[in-house]
């Protein structure tokens, strides 16, 4: 007799292994957010290395391990500094330096937007003009701030001029990617609603073009700072740069030292005003990248 065939039992067809659920729902470590540190943790970890460089500096100076015309003692800064600063020594020479940088930036970020755009909007003027903008930015400040001396005088005009060329070609450089990185299908959306070259910049390149921009201008702020003060070691009356030289001819390191601390604030209080622009501006005007 053959053997009963009755219902079988329904076999077990293998599935893909399916990713584990993470426990109590949470989402894979991978796809975790990064946490941002805390406003403590960004005040506060500056400062405690900014105290560890100062007792650093005080062992060296205090045990005369680095002679004093390189590395002078804390105390001896700490009174130059506060002869200008304090005592109102240097305030002059100080808003001679920012309004050099102020006003070399603001043509350098305007010349570098135009170029940028001009570039970006014409491949054959970038193939026949880019090489020479790369050429000229080669050019060492220094050695060409003489002959704007020469032609501009001693005033604030070669000062303005050195600190424009500086910060022209990270704002140009920044604007040509944002320019022309741009999505393809916005791109292909305004073609075909047959936007004019002037909507196009305005509503889709220039809004991309911006989170491109605003770091530019943390390097172009302080690039800026430094073409003044280099175009005021080369010839000045007044100034951070007239300061060094001054103090270099008498061999007054502290004074150099505190010159130096003055600029290093400068510079942060500058990057930390592009930051804090950056944050107050809607993210329609700066996208969040």
């Amino acid at each position: 007799m053959s053997a009963t065939t009755g219902p079988q039992p329904d076999t077990a067809i293998p599935l893909p292994d399916a990713a584990p659920e993470s426990p109590k729902g949470r989402r894979p470590r991978g796809d975790r957010p990064e946490r941002k540190p805390s406003l403590a943790l960004r005040v506060g970890l500056p400062a405690a290395v900014g105290i560890v460089l100062l007792l650093l500096w005080q062992f060296v100076s205090a045990n005369h391990l680095v002679s004093d015309l390189l590395i002078p003692p804390v105390d001896k800064t700490w009174d130059a500094l506060r002869a200008g600063l304090v005592d109102g020594d240097w305030w002059g020479d100080i808003s001679t330096t920012l309004l050099e940088m102020v006003i070399g930036f603001a043509i350098g970020v305007v010349a570098g937007l135009l170029l940028g755009a001009l570039f970006a909007h014409s491949p054959i003027s970038r193939i026949a003009f880019y090489p020479y903008v790369i050429a000229l930015q080669a050019f060492p400040k220094i050695a060409v701030a003489p002959l704007l001396v020469v032609a501009l005088g001693y005033g604030m005009s070669p000062k303005i001029a050195v600190a424009a060329s500086l910060a022209y070609f990270p704002v140009m450089t920044a604007a040509i990617a944002g320019f022309t990185e741009i999505d393809a299908d916005e791109h292909n959306f305004m073609r075909s609603i047959n936007a004019s070259r002037w909507q196009e910049m305005r509503y889709l390149r220039l809004p991309n073009a911006m989170s491109y921009l605003f770091p530019s201008f943390d390097v172009a702020l302080i690039v800026a700072l430094l073409g003044a003060v280099a175009a005021e070691l080369v010839g000045s009356q007044n100034g951070l740069g007239y300061i060094l030289v001054q103090a270099q001819a008498m061999g007054d390191t502290a004074a150099i030292f505190a010159d130096l601390i003055v600029l290093a604030l400068l510079g942060v209080v500058l990057q930390a005003i592009i930051v804090l622009v950056r944050r107050l501006l809607p993210q329609s005007i700066v996208p969040r990248r």
